[in-house]
């Protein structure tokens, strides 16, 4: 039985760190939270969106999960933060994605899910969705789910509930996990 990774992927401001922090609140399953050498936001707390760290902890290729380089920053995860319950979610842009899948395909299960936001309701600022306009596009056949956030966030958290609580109960690759 390999680990799940729920990777969840979209433009910046879409939702994708609410998404992860609700399945975590709703169905118990962890979020990888991932390193980055980007200077926090404001807003941002250290360990919810990201581990902020410095270039020269950069670790060795060989013990990340991931890695990306994205507007001039290094982002990447680590094998290490697989949790013990074998299922959690990952945030995650499309180059990391398709190096997740290459590298790793065979030592875990990716669920991509892809959120879809109309680009004048994004939660970014200027400088983050000029960035976007360079990241990889992937087909919709990468993904095994597309949620469009389109409304409140109490109706986008509603559809992830129902989306999500849908694939654990109905797809048999959650079947072997103990999901609440």
């Amino acid at each position: 039985m390999k680990p799940i990774i729920i990777a969840i992927v979209g433009p910046s401001g879409c939702g994708k760190t609410t998404m992860a922090e609700y399945i975590k609140e709703v169905f118990n399953i962890p979020t990888i939270v991932s390193f980055t050498t980007r200077p926090m936001r404001d807003g941002e707390t250290q360990g919810r969106e990201h581990q902020f760290v410095t270039d020269e902890q950069l670790p060795p290729q060989d013990e990340m999960l991931a890695y990306t380089k994205f507007g001039g920053y290094h982002y990447w995860a680590m094998h290490s933060q697989i949790p013990a319950k074998g299922i959690c979610t990952y945030v995650i842009d499309e180059k990391g994605l398709l190096m997740l899948d290459e590298k790793f395909g065979d030592k875990y299960d990716l669920f991509p899910v892809l959120i879809q936001m109309d680009e004048n309701q994004l939660q970014a600022d200027a400088s983050r969705t000029q960035r976007d306009k360079n990241r990889v596009v992937l087909s919709d056949e990468w993904y095994k789910l597309t949620i469009t956030n389109d409304g409140t966030l109490d109706e986008f958290l509603q559809k992830v509930k129902l989306v999500i609580g849908n694939e654990i109960n109905t797809n048999p690759l959650f079947h072997n996990f103990n999901i609440r």
